[in-house]
């Protein structure tokens, strides 16, 4: 059993909840630096913790890119408008940070979802446009046109879940295979 599996997935949640809370939170009081740092803090206990941070620092980082483009397309076409700016095209960085804090649950909290591609999309479907609307009820973010945003956001969200946790299980089966062969 790994350090990062003794941690949980209740554990891996709540503490992925704090950087959710601190990142739509902080950019609501105009402090995003709060969201930024403490998702660096639970990024930076869960690569601590895990058996193979190389890989989970991979899938952070692919993480981010994807959710980086994503934010970038949808703020490009004004469908989200982020407290504490963001340029033309890329996002604030408390958002980013908040992407890669969500990648810390792909392999704990997340992973049994992992292979469950119509239902991960379903989530996402439902999840993300229920997150972006909590986030700007609580002044980190605002959405234009509401029915549209939460729409794009929803059908974006039913993709990149099943992409995302698919990505993970791929990088992570190689290190498991390993893992095994060595034990």
């Amino acid at each position: 059993m790994t350090p990062l599996s003794r941690m949980g997935p209740l554990a891996n949640f709540l503490l992925y909840q704090l950087a959710w809370f601190a990142c739509i939170m902080g950019a609501g009081s105009g402090q995003p630096w709060i969201g930024v740092g403490t998702a660096l803090l639970v990024i930076a206990l869960h690569l601590g913790l895990s058996h193979s941070a190389a890989t989970e620092l991979k899938i952070i980082l692919l993480t981010g890119l994807i959710g980086g483009l994503w934010e970038g397309l949808i703020v490009s076409q004004g469908w989200v408008l982020y407290a504490g700016g963001s340029s033309t095209n890329f996002p604030p960085a408390w958002i980013v940070a908040l992407w890669l804090a969500f990648a810390t649950t792909f392999n704990v909290s997340l992973r049994w979802l992992q292979g469950r591609h119509g239902l991960s999309a379903a989530l996402g479907l439902i999840g993300g446009p229920l997150a972006w609307f909590a986030g700007s009820r609580m002044g980190a973010l605002e959405l234009p046109d509401l029915k549209l945003d939460l729409l794009v956001i929803g059908v974006g969200w039913a993709v990149l879940m099943p992409v995302l946790l698919l990505l993970a299980r791929r990088l992570t089966e190689p290190t498991t295979r390993r893992e095994t062969l060595e034990n």
